[in-house]
């Protein structure tokens, strides 16, 4: 049985969302898998039966891109807490001693490759998203995870597209969720970032529409989103797993972006032509565009889950391997 060993990065739950499909994809398939990262998303890898051990992963925090704020809290709470990661990532490899590993964690890429373990990057960002420094950056980082480890999987809404030989291009990865919800015109995601939902809700409800939203007073906290998105007509978010969700399951979904790495990754779909989604940067487009959606009802995108083809990928890799104590 193959030892594979998961672990998300901290900042936001959709790091965990997408982690969560390509665990259940393995264990579909007879690996024994372990899934840890903790931050936000802790909470949903629990809820879907991981993050049981006793490894506490840090929570590193989320800091604007000033350079104040980079020199000043960089250095007294991202650096400290980031170090306290490296070193429980060391000891949760250390514990679990998997035969390979999957991660989109900056301080497990770096244990592993300190490890000597094999892994796999898991990204739904690429250096050209960027520019300049931030560019730069993410290419180093790029060339460093390849380097000592194997393919990086880019997770995105254009995987018929190709990139570098090291970059794997796969469909976006969404849990699978079970249970009958009641159908309904709209579902708003605001993540753990977004702002302006709530106005956002009331001027679609001046308009009739039955509108549900993620995290208000009457939502409890769900193990999958699927069932929700699915029985959406179409479906507002800010971030990539949310987009995911809904796009695997066949609605229509605006994207609404908050964050700065949410705006990047709206301006590369506002390059491409993809059927069922549209982006919105403001409360009145996303208001135009959910309009738009629901009266052209033959605009549903259509995407196969992305984990299948990373567990196809990594599992046919293994079969490649020399068996231990074999001809060499």
């Amino acid at each position: 049985m193959t030892k594979v060993c998961i672990v998300h990065w901290c900042q936001g739950a959709g790091h965990a969302a997408r982690s969560i499909p390509v665990a259940q994809e393995l264990e579909e398939r007879g690996c024994d898998v372990s899934l840890e990262g903790g931050g936000s998303g802790q909470i949903f890898t629990e809820m879907n039966g991981y993050g049981s051990s006793n490894h506490e992963f840090e929570q590193v925090p989320v800091i604007d891109k000033s350079l104040r704020s980079i020199a000043v809290r960089g250095l007294t709470e991202v650096l400290p807490s980031a170090l306290k990661r490296l070193r429980t990532s060391f000891r949760f490899l250390r514990d679990e001693n998997p035969d390979l590993i999957i991660t989109d964690d900056h301080t497990t890429i770096i244990a592993a490759s300190l490890m000597r373990k094999e892994f796999y990057t898991v990204n739904h960002v690429r250096p050209d998203f960027f520019d300049g420094l931030e560019s730069l950056a993410a290419d180093l980082f790029d060339s460093f995870s390849t380097l000592v480890g194997n393919e990086i999987f880019f997770t995105c809404l254009w995987s018929h597209e190709s990139g570098k030989d090291s970059v794997e291009y796969v469909n976006p990865l969404a849990q699978q969720g079970e249970g009958d919800v009641e159908p309904y015109d709209v579902l708003l995601i605001p993540g753990s970032f977004g702002s302006g939902f709530s106005e956002l809700r009331g001027q679609l409800e001046k308009k009739n529409l039955d509108v549900r939203t993620v995290g208000d007073d009457d939502w409890e906290t769900k193990p999958s989103m699927s069932p929700y998105t699915e029985a959406a007509r179409c479906v507002v978010c800010t971030g990539f797993s949310s987009i995911a969700d809904s796009v695997v399951a066949g609605t229509p979904c605006v994207v609404y972006p908050n964050l700065h790495m949410q705006e990047k990754l709206a301006q590369q779909i506002d390059k491409r032509d993809i059927k069922g989604v549209e982006t919105a940067y403001s409360k009145q487009e996303a208001v135009d565009s959910v309009n738009s959606m629901l009266k052209n009802s033959n605009d549903a995108p259509q995407f196969s889950n992305g984990a299948e083809e990373i567990a196809d990928y990594v599992l046919d890799n293994e079969k490649l391997k020399p068996e231990a104590g074999g001809d060499t």
